[in-house]
């Protein structure tokens, strides 16, 4: 059964009527970029053809009721007065504060969100790094624009799902997973400026494939790892640099000159965080010229290198990670690849070509069980489309 039917005879079967829409939203893939939107640095993602869908329609009754098929769960809240952020009210965030964040976030907004009765689901693993959270927010936002009649640029729908993350559940991330669910495109990536929002879509190879390789290690960004701490470690090497360079904004400004220059004034773990950050821009631009070149290799040496940079100098790889990253690397017919996401656990992400995917996945898949034990979920995911309603 297709995702789309699914989600719809899910919502048949829970509300007894039909769907007034559907609306999907892609996850992502980071070729270059890690951890360096939040100082408004330059990314390198692409949209990918696994997806959530919303099967909705504006409730007959005050309260919004959601089910998650994925969780085999249902919830309730109200939409015109949402329960304040997670944060005020202690615990960790569940699958619900998404939804309920958006409708928190519309109304800060001042946009009037009626309630709906909607089901979703899709086949975005959870929690291994192809942003599941952020294909959950837009879906419901194209759902819930189609339903009110209301109607936001794609910039703005991007910007209200980082709300969403940042302060209503906890993550402090940057605006990279939004972006690329909404302006993703079928056969390119998406060279992004994270500060100026200017975009330019790069094409790539038709037999393009990304391997998802699942540690199977699994993260909750707004609690019990470092992600948070990592964008506090960067806004406090930028402080500590900004009097010796008044015209430092963020870490984005930093030159490698400027970095060797002034490298007494940041001591360990901030001089790794910076330096990655000065690193990782410049490859994610390397990476975009090799792209539009259609020089795969080049574009696999700089995943490698992002890779050791997230690992010493970031700190954001696990064993887990390196092995399924290394197996990859070294299958024959693989370009590159490099952990994704934010890392502490989640995926890494393999680029080949159709006639070599399966092989490297068989390798990696094997180093992976050789060394633990048992084997990862490899996922092939291919450049997908936007997020927007699908045609019933």
């Amino acid at each position: 059964m297709k995702q789309v039917d699914r989600v719809v005879d899910a919502f048949r079967k829970r509300f007894g009527t039909e769907p007034e829409i559907v609306a999907r939203a892609p996850g992502r893939v980071n070729l270059l970029g890690a951890h360096v939107d939040y100082s408004e640095g330059w990314v390198l993602p692409a949209a990918i053809d696994r997806a959530v869908w919303v099967a909705a329609r504006r409730a007959p009754r005050p309260r919004t009721r959601v089910g998650a098929l994925d969780f085999g769960e249902e919830a309730a809240f109200d939409a015109a007065r949402p329960e304040p952020p997670v944060a005020e009210r202690g615990g960790d965030a569940a699958w619900v504060d998404y939804p309920r964040g958006l409708a928190w976030a519309l109304r800060e907004q001042g946009v009037d969100v009626p309630a709906i009765e909607a089901a979703f689901g899709g086949d975005l693993p959870v929690g291994a790094g192809v942003s599941s959270s952020a294909a959950v927010e837009m879906a419901f936002l194209v759902a819930w624009e189609q339903l009110a009649g209301f109607r936001l640029s794609g910039i703005d729908r991007a910007q209200i799902g980082r709300t969403v993350e940042n302060e209503y559940v906890g993550v402090q991330s940057g605006i990279m997973d939004q972006f690329a669910s909404v302006h993703g495109r079928e056969g390119n990536a998406l060279l992004l400026d994270c500060r100026s929002l200017e975009h330019e879509l790069i094409p790539t190879p038709d037999d393009l494939v990304f391997l998802v390789a699942d540690t199977g290690v699994r993260r909750a960004l707004a609690s019990g790892t470092g992600f948070n701490d990592r964008k506090s470690e960067c806004f406090r090497a930028a402080d500590l640099l900004r009097p010796h360079l008044p015209e430092l904004s963020t870490l984005r400004d930093l030159e490698p000159a400027d970095l060797d220059r002034l490298q007494r004034v940041l001591k360990p773990p901030l001089d790794g965080r910076a330096r990655h950050v000065v690193t990782e821009c410049r490859r994610v631009r390397d990476g975009a010229e090799a792209l539009r070149r259609g020089d795969l290799h080049a574009l696999g040496d700089l995943m490698a290198q992002s890779h050791r940079s997230s690992r010493n100098d970031y700190e954001v790889s696990i064993e887990e990670l390196d092995v399924l990253q290394e197996a990859a690397a070294g299958a024959e017919g693989c370009y590159g690849a490099r952990l994704t996401g934010a890392g502490f656990g989640g995926c890494v992400t393999a680029i080949a070509s159709e006639s070599t995917a399966d092989h490297v996945r068989r390798q990696t898949a094997s180093a992976f069980e050789h060394r633990f034990g048992r084997r990862p979920k490899i996922h092939t995911c291919r450049v997908g489309a936007g997020a927007g309603i699908v045609g019933r």
